[in-house]
């Protein structure tokens, strides 16, 4: 039975200083009170928001649930959590370019890939007209929930046979039903969107007039005049999309009603994605382990440089640290990565080519 809807309609008209709804009473004299809570209910938001599930890199929701949130997690509640944002999109290549805006949820972008979820394109046509447009965000963050998952029996039974299979395409098919990855923290609440297009558009207006002589003659006299000054600047303020919250017309919105809205836990979206983990990681270590060595090792990295060096005979050797970027480091110094440096050295002038493997400690950068 969900009982998370029983006596908390009223959740937005409950004093702010006290979280306890009260059931009212004609007689309350020598009877007991009850009383209900209207916190949010972390196991409600898991099953509307499907949050045991992996997420694709298309960003869309997996087809099979891989997880179980834990009991210990933990949910705070975010004070003051309204904060506004603006994109401006000026040329046609920037309108393509971000006609798909992050309208679900926010990602980490570097964690994430951005979510692409298409807003509509804007048909530029080759007219003399400049189009502005500018997008405003409101975001009303109400809480935060931070989770520990523990893998399914079924997913864990699939794992192990794509590794007895030992075809690393089966390993596909199961990012394809269970995702890719799966965040570990959820920002609840919702989102507005608002577009305002500037338009100046560069009018010329022709007027023309005509005039005929007799109704047998040929004579036909036109007059036409061009004005080429006259410039039309319009500005126009819309919302076009909601996440979160009572879904209200778009055409005839009200903010505030909106953002009321949302001090029930119910109408509450997820709205930002943090710390995403890959759907094998929270595998028991030996098995992830074996993961890793069925899938084998891959490229993360590559780099040419050029340097001058001139080798000489009893001379103290030069050291040359790797240029690598400060993602890619935190990566390979995690001991439980496994990862392997191989470099190639040059010489030009004697055309030679040495290839070596970098052996470098966990605690220094890797060199040369």
């Amino acid at each position: 039975m969900n009982d998370t809807f029983s006596f908390t309609n009223k959740v937005g008209q409950i004093n702010n200083n006290n979280i306890l709804a009260e059931i009212a009473k004609e007689d309350e004299e020598g009877d007991k009170i009850l009383y209900l809570k209207s916190e949010p209910d972390w196991k409600f938001l898991k099953d509307k928001h499907k949050l045991e599930y992996g997420i694709a890199s298309t960003l869309e929701k997996a087809n099979k649930k891989a997880f179980t949130i834990m009991e210990d997690c933990k949910m705070t509640e975010i004070v003051d959590g309204c904060k506004y944002s603006t994109i401006e999109i000026d040329s046609e290549e920037d309108q393509i370019m971000k006609n798909d805006l992050l309208l679900a949820a926010d990602i980490d972008t570097k964690d994430f890939v951005k979510l692409s979820t298409s807003f509509g394109r804007f048909n530029i046509k080759k007219t003399n007209c400049d189009a502005n447009l500018t997008c405003t965000i409101s975001e009303y963050g109400k809480a935060t929930l931070k989770f520990r998952l523990q893998p399914d029996i079924e997913f864990i039974k699939e794992v192990k046979d794509a590794i007895e299979s030992k075809d690393p395409r089966n390993f596909k098919k199961i990012i394809e039903e269970y995702g890719q990855f799966i965040p570990t923290e959820i920002t609840f609440g919702g989102k507005a969107y608002f577009k305002r297009s500037n338009i100046l558009r560069h009018c010329s207006e022709e007027n023309s007039k005509k005039f005929n002589i007799g109704l047998a003659s040929n004579i036909k006299i036109e007059s036409t005049t061009e004005n080429l000054n006259n410039n039309i600047n319009n500005s126009k303020r819309e919302c076009f999309k909601l996440i979160g919250g009572q879904q209200l017309n778009v055409n005839n919105f009200d903010e505030e009603v909106w953002a009321g809205s949302l001090n029930d836990f119910r109408y509450w979206s997820c709205i930002k994605f943090k710390n995403p983990i890959s759907i094998f990681q929270p595998l028991p270590e030996n098995l992830r382990k074996r993961v890793l060595l069925s899938i084998g090792k891959k490229i993360l990295y590559t780099n040419t440089e050029y340097h001058d060096y001139s080798l000489v005979e009893y001379a103290k050797p030069r050291v040359f640290r790797l240029n690598i970027p400060e993602n890619i480091l935190k990566i390979i110094q995690n001991k439980d990565a496994d990862c392997s440096i191989f470099a190639t050295v040059i010489d030009k002038k004697e055309k030679a080519i040495f290839n070596c493997q970098v052996i470098w400690p966990q605690s220094e950068d890797p060199s040369l």
